[in-house]
């Protein structure tokens, strides 16, 4: 019996990878090894997303490949993620047309709009405007496709007047054309273009239009017309309906402003409309709560998520840290160990800074350890973290340590060091580190000086507290603000330049708030300034902000007391009991059954409080037996 040769099959059916091997393999068996059949493979193999490694071993398999083997296999590179081999692809093929005669293979409209994408993910907008004029040369200016990836392109470099240039010129135009150049303007901050633009649209615009349109309103601050211009998307009965691109945009907006009603109005409309809410949305819900303040509904929403992937429980630990919780965030953590999920340095940041706000010392070490242990990438990122965990938990040296260590130093761990050397009052050897920042290149940002003058402030040291508070603004070009002038004012009154303090509070550009008339008051009371306090009084008495003035009240209660001034001490007080005024509880953590748990003075909003109190109060009555009432 004669075996039956194999059928012939149509590329059409090829819809899976298993299912190309097999056309392959055909191919093969066919003896069809010439560059048709091999080109329609590759293609397929690009279209259906295989492995760079099999669609580059076909592609180098080509015998006399030609140009749209290459568009064929640049087109891969670039969906894999490899924009530097696609270039380097591409002047392969123009060194073969330019030299090879005129059966050489030339580079055609199928590769240039590839070769555009990855001249823009690499941001070689040299690269792309030589290949605009390759494309010009060949002819291809007045392809559709061509042309709106020269928009894409210029666009992404943002260079909005060669986009510009190249929209007008084109003779044809489609809906992508304006998506494009709209999109554009709106992501480099120009959205009173793309608004102009989108009511010249000769038809009605979808939802990637009104996405970015209202993604660049809110990237601009303007979450009034954002909202405006979403209603306005709602009402205009085209069909563009919002999906989950156009929610994450609009909450970032409302997350990035922290603008509670708006991010409530949004979140609102989520859930009475019923729309979609995947993974991506999820976590912009629970970032926009979080930074928003309200920690217990971003818990709720996510509890109840379907899916959450790490940014999700990244957002809810950094809302925590944010939000002066750091045990919960830490609980967090603890809870998503027991998933498949692998932290990423994000959560580690997260959670060594809740470490640093806990003082928990030794916990901060054991993840400093595992962190080494697990040969991770420590990054700048985890570096600074580790310095200020070290730092904030009282073990400088070993913030030093880390800080000397750290393979690459950026502002923000260059700030960690200056200003956890001032908090531990080693002036000297914050100044120190400054001048090493400078000479490193680094430019000091506001952060920077308020660690500066910090240290100064707390080592006493005037004149370079001076000649640094005038640097900031004469030679950085910064701004002071309401730190710096607190750090300056509290230098002075500590050395007993009380006017010059006074005089620098007057000439403020802003109001000055609490700390200030704080340390202003401090100086009164360490120099017996009475009469200047008594100026000071009648700022503090009529604040707005009861919980701040209360170490300010007590302060002018004590400096009036020293100078037995009862009456003014009997005003001072009745005014504090009047407007409710009391000190802000401290706290303290302890972790139990490995969960972190927080207490504060006569704490009875703890779940186990009741149980707490009994325990507690057996183990005095016991301590009292055996110690002789001595705990």
């Amino acid at each position: 019996m004669s075996r039956r040769p194999p059928q012939p099959f149509r590329w059409s059916s090829v819809d899976s990878l298993l299912k190309a091997r097999q056309a392959h393999a055909q191919i093969v068996v066919l003896d069809q090894n010439h560059r048709h059949p091999q080109n329609l493979l590759l293609s397929k193999l690009v279209d259906l997303r295989c492995p760079l490694d099999y669609s580059s071993a076909v592609f180098r398999r080509i015998v006399l490949p030609d140009d749209f083997s290459y568009s064929s296999m640049i087109r891969a590179l670039v969906i894999a993620g490899e924009p530097r081999k696609s270039v380097s692809l591409y002047m392969e093929l123009l060194l073969l047309g330019g030299g090879g005669g005129a059966a050489a293979p030339k580079p055609s409209h199928l590769a240039y709009p590839f070769v555009l994408k990855a001249a823009s993910a690499l941001s070689m907008v040299e690269l792309g405007r030589q290949v605009h004029a390759q494309i010009c040369k060949l002819g291809f200016h007045g392809d559709l496709f061509v042309g709106n990836s020269l928009i894409d392109m210029y666009c992404k470099c943002s260079l909005m007047e060669d986009a510009r240039k190249m929209f007008d010129g084109m003779p044809n135009r489609d809906q992508v054309s304006w998506n494009s150049i709209i999109s554009g303007y709106a992501s480099c901050g120009r959205t009173s273009c793309s608004l102009q633009l989108f009511d010249e649209m000769p038809a009605s615009g979808n939802v990637v239009c009104w996405t970015a349109i209202a993604n660049g309103l809110g990237r601009e601050g303007r979450i009034s017309d954002m909202l405006v211009f979403f209603r306005r998307m709602l009402l205009s009965g085209d069909g563009a309906a919002p999906n989950a691109a156009t929610m994450v945009s609009l909450l970032a907006a409302c997350s990035s402003s922290c603008n509670w009603p708006a991010g409530r109005w949004v979140s609102s409309f989520i859930d009475v409309n019923a729309v979609p809410v995947n993974v991506m949305v999820t976590t912009a819900l629970v970032d926009m709560h979080c930074r928003c303040g309200a920690l217990t509904e971003a818990r709720r929403r996510f509890d109840e998520a379907p899916q959450k992937n790490l940014a999700t429980w990244n957002a809810m630990m950094t809302g925590y840290v944010r939000g002066g919780r750091p045990e919960s965030a830490v609980n967090l953590f603890s809870h998503m160990t027991a998933t498949s999920l692998a932290p990423n340095q994000i959560t580690l940041v997260n959670l060594l800074s809740a470490f640093a706000s806990m003082g928990a010392l030794e916990r901060g070490k054991e993840a400093h350890v595992e962190l080494a242990r697990s040969g991770a990438d420590v990054n700048v990122f985890l570096s600074t973290a580790l310095v200020d965990m070290y730092a904030k938990c009282g073990e400088i040296a070993l913030a030093c340590l880390v800080f000397v260590k750290a393979p690459r130093k950026d502002l923000g761990l260059w700030n960690a060091m200056v200003t956890g050397l001032a908090a531990h009052g080693l002036a000297a050897e914050a100044l120190t580190v400054f001048s090493q920042m400078s000479s490193a290149g680094a430019a000091p940002n506001e952060v920077t000086f308020v660690g500066i003058l910090s240290a100064c402030s707390h080592a006493g040291l005037v004149d370079p507290g001076r000649e640094n508070f005038r640097k900031m603004r004469k030679v950085y070009g910064l701004k002071p603000d309401l730190e710096h002038y607190a750090c300056m004012v509290d230098l002075l009154g500590r050395a007993g330049h009380v006017e010059e303090a006074l005089a620098m509070v007057e000439d403020m550009e802003m109001e000055p708030d609490f700390v200030i008339w704080g340390s202003l008051l401090n100086a009164c009371r360490i120099h017996h300034e009475i009469e200047l306090a008594e100026k000071i009084s009648k700022a503090v008495v009529f604040s707005s902000s009861k919980v701040a003035n209360l170490g300010c009240s007590v302060l002018l209660s004590n400096i009036f007391a020293s100078a037995g001034m009862w009456a003014e001490v009997a005003r001072v007080r009745r005014l504090m009991k009047e407007t409710g005024e009391r000190k802000v509880s401290g706290c303290s953590w302890m972790e139990a059954e490995g969960a972190m748990h927080r207490f504060i003075v006569e704490d009875t909003a703890h779940d186990a409080s009741s149980e707490l109190y009994v325990t507690l109060n057996t183990s005095l009555v016991d301590g009292r037996g055996e110690h002789g009432g001595k705990i």
